[in-house]
């Protein structure tokens, strides 16, 4: 039997007066599930998880998130109750240090109680461990960028949207974030991720999608899509 979609986007567009960010996007993504969102800056990989997190409200198309339709709504607590989002710019209190940042989401999701564990256990496995106490305005891009990850894996989800996670990380934290976020599949979350970066998504994503201009320009397998003639044309590869 096949698994349900966590995460629906059909004929999603966005414009901003004579430019059209996003147009006619359609993305089922199913629990257990990893798409990769691939293109050149501007080809509208943001404008499609900033929608899809509720972000932005579109000026066509649709949002279902866990069988929740979002569209045009501005706040549906039972969606953002299953929907975790990364930025493309971690979003960080100043006057919090890192393990208040994640006790906070701790507190705010309900695992307080049990979260004392899961919290020491990803500040570890990213490499935060010595950094606990640190405010953002202490730390590099790159651990403010695990800051925001631990934050967003810590919560309840059941859809996690990532736009950009690599940035600012190296390559052996990079695998980190590719092991946990397999692990985050297999539990049964729906994953999307935007990238530039092939080589992060190779192995990680079952599926591809290339944007050009705001319109999909290749979409399906991730191998055959990254190996096709417009990865090719765009430079992708």
């Amino acid at each position: 039997m096949p698994l349900p979609d966590e995460l629906r986007l059909c004929g999603l567009r966005k414009v901003y007066g004579d430019v059209v960010a996003l147009d006619g996007l359609d993305l089922d993504v199913a629990a257990g599930q990893c798409v990769a969102l691939i293109g050149h800056n501007g080809s509208g990989k943001t404008t499609a998880v900033r929608l899809a997190a509720g972000q932005l409200q579109p000026t066509a198309g649709t949002v279902t998130v866990a069988g929740i339709d979002v569209t045009g709504k501005a706040d549906v607590p039972e969606a953002r109750a299953r929907l975790s989002f990364v930025p493309d710019t971690p979003v960080l209190y100043g006057d919090l240090t890192v393990g208040e940042h994640l006790e906070l989401v701790a507190l705010a999701h309900g695992i307080a109680d049990h979260g004392a564990e899961r919290i020491a256990a990803l500040l570890a496995e990213l490499g935060l461990a010595g950094r606990r106490d640190f405010l953002p305005g202490q730390l590099s891009r790159g651990l403010r960028q695990k800051t925001q990850l631990a934050c967003a894996l810590l919560r309840p989800f059941q859809v996690l949207l990532l736009d950009e996670p690599v940035v600012g990380l190296d390559p052996p934290s990079q695998q980190t974030l590719r092991r946990l976020l397999r692990r985050a599949a297999v539990r049964g979350a729906a994953v999307v991720l935007t990238t530039h970066q092939l080589g992060f998504a190779d192995g990680l994503a079952d599926r591809a999608v290339i944007l050009d201009q705001g319109q999909v320009a290749d979409a399906g397998p991730f191998q055959r899509v990254v190996a096709g003639a417009e990865a090719a044309r765009l430079g992708l590869r």
